[in-house]
């Protein structure tokens, strides 16, 4: 599937009304797949794993693997950049390292702390994720405008 036919897709599912905020609710449609899809990973290693080693690997493990598809998605569907990915992928990698430091040090006090068990924890912490997240992909790791194409394609500024 070619570039255009992915942009060309992702934009049919906006209504015409809503365009003018096509990739933030592009953005929120992506993310939760991502949140899912992280969440997913964390806990089949969590149920396989935690027996085994420490809650910090099977966060940096499941980290890595939902940040290269996060990072797949948003470039394409989302934010359409054209950047270098040698220059784009490192800031992007950047966001989640910071957002895994904070996982690193906030699950262990959270798992003593809260009345929750550790599956309720780590979801909240990924619904967190990409609420806060927005702003730094759109600014920072994709760098704004500059690098994108123009949102809509010609077949999506028509009349429906």
């Amino acid at each position: 599937m070619s570039r255009r036919a992915i942009e060309a897709a992702a934009d049919r599912y906006v209504p015409r009304f809503l365009v003018p905020h096509a990739e933030k609710l592009q953005y929120l449609a992506v993310g939760a797949f991502n949140t899912v899809f992280g969440y997913a990973i964390w806990a089949a290693l969590y149920a396989l794993l935690s027996h085994h080693v420490g809650y910090a690997p099977i966060l940096v493990i499941s980290y890595t693997i939902a940040t290269a598809n996060a990072y797949v998605w948003y470039r394409f569907v989302v934010f359409r950049s054209h950047n270098r990915v040698w220059r784009e992928l490192p800031r992007f990698s950047s966001v989640y390292v910071a957002t895994m430091l904070v996982n690193l040090i906030a699950f262990p006090l959270a798992v003593r702390w809260l009345p929750w068990n550790a599956y309720a924890i780590q979801a909240a912490f990924g619904v967190a994720v990409v609420v806060a997240s927005y702003v730094a992909h759109k600014y920072f790791s994709f760098g704004g405008p500059a690098g994108r194409r123009e949102r809509l394609t010609a077949s999506t500024k028509g009349p429906r």
